[in-house]
């Protein structure tokens, strides 16, 4: 699809309203004394937290975290919830369910009289709807549910967002469906119109949005936290269910080898789906779903990535169905409307004054988590967030929770920071030491940076130099003992660059790189220390060296920016 032949219809859904029917989704029905035990039984998120009128995003997998089926959970009535769910997953959800429901109290429907689905989508679609006249209110959070009445015949009215913009669902069955005709689709109201989106408009808008769709862009051959989904669909802290110790392990001891990350490239071409991405000649991701994006005036794709290519903002060359390409890797989704950021900060502001005021954990948390699905790239939220984890024991999640944060920003010291407390309080000593250390190297880089943008304050410069020395002489104490100690060697070039005597930073960070070459911070400052000496091609090939260390590490901070600084040596006819 060319830019040419879509911006009416995109525009309306960014701007004002539109909508699409949901010929390829229905809804599932469960009621039933035990419909909501079962279903906590079998799925990844906490059905027993839903309130009558909340639902969730959620999945089942089998014992290797591979996918049965992805879905949304809405709980309508005391013991009934609809899930919505893709045609194509529909059948393999409803086999499941059945095959583990023995002696439960639960009925599922697949066949209901409310079969018509339509999305209606934009940063007006509230007003555009209320404005019908026969709507007074609706579901304020994502997959929120209420019912509402059309002439006597129910309308449930779904919060759901396929676009990245504000949006709902309306289901209803055929004898509302003249009605719904009438107010939504053929109305003259010019207030706040609703246009008609055609599918491949949708098709651009969601992948915008990072939204993946099983059979384009997951199957059942993906385990969950391949398809970035168990951000949103899983729980940490609900009770045992089938792939549970898979997906709990990958969240504390890694990351999975590949994960869908966003692409954006150069040209209008766009690649076809399933396609290979080489970087010379090896495979190192494939291509899903792709578009042109008016948002950015790019070409962009839907991506499986290997663990050493997907760090955020980093740029290959690569090769994709014979034709090569410049990629830059980009954390989802592509497009975020202001007004979710907007409303993510009122919730992390109202989260941190309640926690300030009053006892309750629960509360917060609860709002923290609202915050980071409306902006799941606000940072100061997982941060927040794990913290009070933390408090509750739940390492777990609260690990799982600053490994993102180090992604979203890979300069937040308190990441790993707080990394490195939660390993210590689970007695993983390696894993705590090394996180304190990249903590250290961003704190001392910080540190660098706010002392010369300071020169008036001498005084504090001169106490800090005086700090320094007394850590000099505690490193070399430890050397004395083990002159290949990691923490001393790579605290000592540390210190001695922020002095500035980066001759002397740079013993011990060789030193520390002999033994432990995989430590891909100790790159990143013995980098530094040899910019500052001007040895600039040396300074290059520690780099080269420490961008390929820290890609088999995952380490997303030191990466990144040992990946620009190469860049802009290789790319200059001077040093900086």
């Amino acid at each position: 699809m060319s830019a040419d032949n879509i911006p009416n219809d995109y525009q309306s859904v960014r701007q004002s309203a539109g909508y699409f029917y949901l010929k390829d989704w229905r809804l599932v029905k469960a009621t039933g004394t035990d419909a909501l035990n079962f279903l906590q039984t079998q799925t990844t998120n906490d059905v027993l937290q839903l309130q009558i009128g909340k639902g969730q995003n959620s999945a089942i997998v089998d014992r290797k975290a591979k996918i049965v089926a992805t879905f949304s959970i809405h709980r309508f009535a005391e013991n009934s919830v609809f899930l919505l769910v893709e045609n194509t997953q529909k059948s393999r959800l409803l086999q499941h369910l059945e095959t583990y429901h023995f002696r439960e109290d639960v009925v599922f429907e697949s066949e209901l009289p409310q079969n018509s689905l339509l999305a209606l989508q934009g940063p007006k679609s509230p007003l555009a709807l209320k404005n019908r006249g026969w709507i007074a209110n609706l579901p304020e959070k994502p997959n929120d549910i209420l019912q509402a009445k059309l002439n006597g015949a129910p309308v449930f009215i779904v919060n759901k967002s396929f676009t990245g913009e504000e949006g709902f669902i309306l289901v209803y069955g055929p004898e509302s469906a003249s009605e719904i005709s009438e107010k939504i689709i053929e109305s003259t109201n010019d207030a706040h119109p609703i246009a008609p989106i055609s599918p491949d408009t949708w098709e651009t808008l969601r992948i915008e949005a990072g939204v993946p769709l099983y059979g384009k862009d997951m199957s059942e051959k993906f385990i969950l936290p391949e398809t970035g989904l168990e951000h949103s669909s899983v729980s940490y802290n609900k009770g045992c269910y089938i792939g549970q110790e898979v997906i709990a392990r990958i969240k504390t001891y890694g990351s999975p080898a590949v994960a869908l990350m966003g692409a954006i490239l150069d040209g209008d071409v766009r690649p076809a789906p399933d396609s290979a991405i080489l970087l010379n000649q090896k495979k190192i991701g494939t291509i899903k779903s792709s578009c042109h994006s008016p948002h950015l005036g790019k070409t962009i794709a839907l991506a499986y990535l290997q663990k050493d290519y997907r760090s955020p903002d980093s740029t290959w060359e690569v090769e994709i169905d014979a034709q090569t390409f410049k990629l830059l890797v980009q954390l989802l989704p592509f497009y975020q409307p202001q007004t979710s950021k907007d409303h993510a900060q009122k919730l992390l502001d109202e989260a941190l004054n309640y926690f300030k005021k009053e006892d309750d954990l629960e509360t917060p948390i609860r709002l923290l988590r609202e915050a980071i699905e409306l902006d799941p790239k606000n940072a100061r939220a997982y941060e927040s967030l794990g913290v009070l984890l933390a408090k509750q024991e739940k390492f777990d999640e609260a690990i799982a929770l600053m490994k993102r944060l180090a992604e979203i920003d890979p300069e937040e010291i308190m990441a790993h920071t707080n990394l490195s407390i939660y390993y210590m309080k689970l007695g993983r000593i390696e894993d705590a030491e090394n996180e304190k250390a990249e903590a250290t190297a961003l704190q001392f880089e910080k540190l660098m940076m706010a002392g010369k943008a300071k020169k008036n304050k001498a005084q504090e410069e001169a106490q800090q130099k005086v700090d320094l020395v007394k850590k000099i002489d505690m490193f070399n104490q430890v050397l004395e003992i083990d002159p290949v100690d990691q923490v001393a060697n790579f605290g000592l070039g540390s210190v001695y660059y922020e002095l500035g005597e980066y001759s002397k930073a740079v013993p011990p960070l060789q030193t520390l790189l002999r033994e432990y070459k995989d430590y891909s911070a100790a790159y990143l400052i013995l980098g530094k220390n040899l910019e500052k000496l001007e040895q600039y091609e040396e300074a290059a090939n520690i780099y080269k060296e420490g961008v390929a260390a820290a890609s088999r590490k995952g380490d997303l901070m030191p990466l990144k920016e040992m990946q620009t600084r190469m860049n802009q040596i290789l790319h200059s006819t001077k040093g900086p």
